[in-house]
Parts: structure tokens; sequence; C-alpha cells
């Protein structure tokens, strides 16, 4: 998988992560009790992954070490 560098500003970054774990919430736990719901494990990981990464940089933007990949 490519990556990608993204510059934001700290405000920025806190709502863009806002966002982004509400959507993985509701990715979890509202759409699998929608009648039809395909799921979808491979995006769930990667939406996942993709938040972790957000909240790494916005807990290192604070001033906190990251947590520690296994």
């Amino acid at each position: 998988m490519k990556k990608i560098t993204v510059q934001f500003t700290f405000e920025e970054l806190k709502a863009v992560l806002e966002l982004v774990d509400n959507q993985l919430f509701r990715m979890k736990y509202i759409d699998p009790k929608i009648p039809g719901h395909l799921p979808q494990p491979e995006t769930e990981r990667a939406a996942s992954s993709g938040v972790q990464a957000l909240q790494d940089a916005f807990r290192i933007a604070k001033g906190f070490k990251a947590k520690a990949t296994v």
C-alpha cells in the first residue's frame, strides 16, 4: 500500500479525527444491523488503521508520545 503525506492544522486534524472516528463507529456497530448489509472486513481494517494513524498524529501534535505498534 502506498503511503502519502498530508499537512493539517491542529484544528483541522481534530475535526477530521472526530468525523472519521464517528464514521468508523457507524461502520462497526450500526451498519451491520441494517438489513442487506454486506460485511467488508478489509475496508474496516483499513479504516481502523487510518483512524489509529490520525490519533497518533493528534497525540504527537499535542506533545504526547504515540502508542507503540505491535
